[in-house]
């Protein structure tokens, strides 16, 4: 086999790859060898067919094409080894002749080159936020409105009540979108079903009332052949329950369940749990900005073909997200209000920054000499086993592709968080100089 390589432009470099004619044949063999299996032809039992008599009935061609399936990759492979080069990802192969051997050309990703800033000297004094009596209220206040309870009253809605409503009936034209009888309804300003502004509607009215009022069905509504478009409303009430709130005693924090035997108790329980999460988003946020502040400082050489890798894969997953939804990625770049050209270009600053990260982080593993265990990825891969579900995610978590990623995880997560103590850590102070005798 014959390489000839180009010279290395922005860590990447071409192999141009003439394939020897012994490889050809090892390759047509085994190509050989895997269809003559697959097929039927008259005269011989299956895989029984002489290769002669298999590429007479079939062609040379359509084992050439199968034979290339394996010889690309290998030829590439060897290519890469024999030039003694380190890859950062998958080469982007084409075929530049088949005829009468095969001709290779690679694009070769290189190792990217990252050389870290004085990390160490990058400081934030970013405190959490501080947990206020409001949002303790806020919290408390959640868990009364969940064991809140309607009884009937004698007066018109109001905000907060449940109407009973006895018909409710919306058309957009002649289309019937909504019906029902004895439905409750709790009326909520905010509330955006049936359709933006409905419980303001029935603000005022009484038992036995009857109305009738048009409004614009949300965007997303269900129907959607009607979404977006303005429906008659029929509705009526035939009962109102006002809102009952357990009293904010001692009783009403025993019912909540978490172990607090007074109001009190229950009060510091929540600021307690509030302030742990404000601790663990506070630290999150800290990561992420002494990262990125890593990385505003780091020199990158990265080959251009590892963030088009990259890219490929933020897109894939951005397809795939829409699809769960429904939505096609052309009715996706009409909302935005942008051409496809736009979401790949935007794409790709966010997979060159995800890149950036990934290879400052692979890089402060190293200068910090991070290390995890046996113990703990054993420990990491228990937890794993306890939510696996079936015997393949079980069989799975046995491999050693498992180990490497658990460890890899567990190399991220214990960088950041030194990471994080360096950021936060006082700056040294600098031994003040002795004055000399006779100053």
């Amino acid at each position: 086999m014959k390489v000839t390589q180009d010279e290395i432009v922005d860590r990447q470099t071409v192999l141009h790859i003439e394939v020897d004619a012994d490889e050809v044949e090892d390759h047509l063999g085994r190509a050989y060898r895997r269809l003559v299996g697959r097929v039927a032809i008259p005269g011989f039992r299956k895989g029984k067919a002489p290769r002669e008599i298999f590429e007479r009935q079939y062609g040379r061609d359509r084992l050439l094409e199968e034979a290339l399936e394996s010889l690309v990759p290998d030829a590439v492979n060897k290519a890469i080894e024999q030039n003694s080069l380190e890859i950062a990802s998958s080469p982007h192969v084409s075929i530049e002749e088949r005829q009468p051997l095969p001709k290779l050309k690679a694009t070769v990703p290189l190792k990217p080159i990252v050389e870290l800033s004085d990390y160490k000297s990058i400081r934030f004094d970013d405190q959490p936020e501080p947990v206020t009596d409001e949002q303790v209220e806020s919290v408390i206040n959640r868990a009364r409105e969940a064991q809140a309870t309607f009884e009937p009253v004698d007066r018109p809605l109001e905000l907060g009540d449940m109407a009973v409503l006895g018909a409710v009936e919306a058309k957009a034209g002649d289309r019937t979108v909504l019906t029902g009888k004895d439905a409750e309804y709790v009326l909520h300003a905010e509330a955006t079903y049936p359709a933006p502004g409905f419980a303001d509607q029935l603000v005022g009215s009484k038992a036995g009332d009857s109305k009738s009022f048009t409004l614009k069905l949300p965007d997303n509504f269900r129907d959607q052949a009607a979404a977006g478009k303005p429906a008659g409303f029929k509705v009526v009430v035939s009962g109102v329950k006002g809102k009952n709130l357990p009293a904010l005693d001692d009783e009403f924090a025993k019912s909540i369940g978490e172990g607090a035997e007074t109001l009190e108790q229950l009060r510091e329980k929540v600021r307690s749990e509030l302030e742990k999460r404000a601790a663990e988003e506070h630290r999150n946020k800290l990561e992420q900005k002494a990262l990125d502040a890593i990385v505003d400082a780091t020199r990158f050489e990265i080959p251009p073909l590892m963030v088009d890798h990259e890219t490929e894969h933020l897109l894939v997953d951005q397809h795939e997200a829409l699809s769960r939804y429904k939505l096609s990625f052309r009715d996706y770049m009409q909302s935005v209000g942008k051409t496809g050209d736009q979401v790949v270009n935007e794409t790709r600053d966010s997979a060159l920054r995800r890149v950036k990260r990934a290879l400052a982080l692979q890089e402060l593993v190293k200068a910090e000499g991070v290390t995890a265990t046996d113990e703990e990825i054993d420990g990491e891969i228990a937890k794993l086993r306890a939510s696996a579900r079936t015997p393949q995610e079980i069989a799975a978590l046995q491999s050693e592709q498992t180990r490497n990623n658990v460890r890899s995880m567990l190399l991220r997560q214990k960088a950041l968080g030194q990471l994080v103590e360096i950021v936060k850590r006082e700056p040294e102070k600098q031994p003040q100089a002795t004055p000399a005798r006779g100053e």
